[in-house]
């Protein structure tokens, strides 16, 4: 679809669920960075890649037996990282669909997400571990290299894991990488240095998810205490350009600007993350049965949506980067698309361009074809002189021949001109590999049976007395 034929005052939420798809062991859902491919990870050990346009499944990856605890992209959507349950990390190769880089730690791994500018780079949070950035090798035969960062000043204490981070994300560029931890704490730490930036205390709970603004350099963060908080980061290099400029003698900080909760029901939240304009939070609900996403303003903090989806008790949920799409994962594995259904403005083309709700009969006027017109002021009109006056007048001032023609093919949208564009795999496609049906490998598989002529035919084929001429 045409994006510039899109309204854009239209509300950047979806509307109800437009279909979906089993995956019966789902529990983790993430799209890529342009929003093509869908990938799930499985309770089986196994990820699935999913293409947006036939909602098919387009490669099965076999990351072990234990249960993955996520996946996460990377900005290019050639490479996918996969962690799950016993401490194992394979970063993926999309394009022949092999391993690129494989690393083991001694627990689970809470949280790991992959650097937004450099596709061999990602961080991981074990639980009874310090977090660790891990730098793949030249190639896949390289060991890669495990960096530790000491995000509290102490060692990892094995009964209130101070320095173990349960969640973390990067910036928008990667200069910063944000930790979340069990005594409610968010570190903001330097990529490049492995120093601590700036800490601050949000809450007396676990903090259980953090993510940034596509479009700023705020943070959302979900925790324990069943609250949600807006946080504006202030650091020393912003990594959004088109944020407003920092002061440069202001202080390294992170401040509380939104919280949002549910004072009745008092729900625990699956996932907060931001929605494609960085303008509202989204976050699913784990209440009972419930499987319902809210929608709220990020300044206010008042609830602007709330999808109300089917008896089935909501496991993760994830934003589409351009399009109001959102993704459901339900208990049972079931995947739920929301989105709505575009209104496509035709009088963009141009502005004399009329839309017709229905029909309608043409009734020709009498004077359509006639040479001479009079107006409603009396003046009488030749359309042949007007139409070689008009060509005369447009002929003196342009002159074909002299003018140079300027053709932009350039698409200036701003859903796509960010400051993460500079990549070295930008134009990567997936490849499709096509898997033949079993039966029809069998009916290829048998021998070829030819026909006895002898045996089926009264006479021969081929008469040895008989000529057969060709005109």
């Amino acid at each position: 679809m045409n994006r510039k034929l899109l309204d854009p005052f239209e509300p950047e939420y979806p509307e109800a669920i437009e279909a979906c798809m089993d995956d019966e062991y789902a529990t983790k859902c993430s799209f890529s960075h342009h929003g093509s491919q869908l990938a799930t990870a499985r309770s089986d050990g196994r990820c699935f890649i999913w293409d947006m346009d036939t909602l098919t499944v387009q490669r099965k990856l076999d990351h072990g037996e234990a249960a993955l605890m996520g996946v996460s992209w990377s900005r290019s959507g050639r490479h996918i990282l996969t962690y799950d349950e016993e401490g194992v990390c394979i970063l993926w190769d999309l394009y022949n669909g092999t391993v690129r880089t494989r690393v083991e730690f001694s627990s689970a791994i809470a949280c790991a997400r992959v650097h937004p500018r450099n596709a061999y780079k990602f961080v991981v949070c074990p639980v009874r571990e310090a977090p660790s950035l891990v730098t793949a090798g030249d190639d896949a035969v390289m060991s890669p290299s495990v960096a530790p960062i000491r995000i509290s000043g102490e060692a990892v204490d094995p009964k209130t894991k101070a320095a173990a981070a349960t969640c973390c994300c990067f910036g928008k560029k990667g200069v910063y990488i944000f930790f979340g931890t069990a005594k409610g704490a968010l570190h903001a730490v330097h990529s490049t240095t492995l120093a601590v930036a700036c800490s601050t205390k949000l809450s007396g709970s676990t903090l259980t998810t953090v993510e940034r603004n596509p479009r700023g350099t705020d943070v959302v963060t979900g925790s324990m205490d069943r609250i949600l908080r807006v946080c504006e980061v202030n650091l020393p290099g912003q990594d959004d350009r088109r944020s407003r400029p920092a002061v440069a003698d202001s202080m390294p900080s992170i401040t509380v600007t939104t919280k949002i909760q549910d004072i009745v029901n008092r729900v625990h939240w699956a996932h907060a993350l931001f929605s494609s304009s960085g303008d509202y939070i989204v976050s699913g609900s784990q209440h009972r049965a419930d499987h319902n996403i809210y929608i709220w303003d990020k300044h206010s903090g008042a609830l602007v949506k709330m999808l109300t989806g089917p008896n089935e008790l909501l496991e993760d949920c994830a934003v589409h980067p351009l399009r109001p799409i959102y993704a459901s994962v339900s208990t049972f594995g079931i995947i739920y698309m929301w989105t709505r259904v575009p209104q496509q403005r035709w009088n963009a083309f141009t502005p004399g361009f009329k839309e017709l709700e229905e029909n309608i009969e043409y009734v020709e006027p009498e004077n359509l074809f006639d040479r001479r017109l009079v107006l409603d002021n009396g003046v009488v009109v030749d359309y042949e002189i007007e139409r070689v006056k008009h060509e005369k007048s447009a002929d003196a001032i342009f002159d074909e021949s002299e003018m140079d023609i300027d053709v932009d093919v350039t698409d200036n949208d701003p859903l796509f001109s960010d400051s993460d564009s500079e990549s070295e795999d930008e134009g990567f496609v997936l490849p499709v590999t096509v898997e033949i049906d079993s039966a029809l490998s069998e009916a290829e598989s048998l021998p070829e049976v030819r026909a006895d002529p002898s045996v089926h035919s009264e006479e021969p084929l081929t008469d040895p007395g008989r000529t057969i001429v060709e005109c």
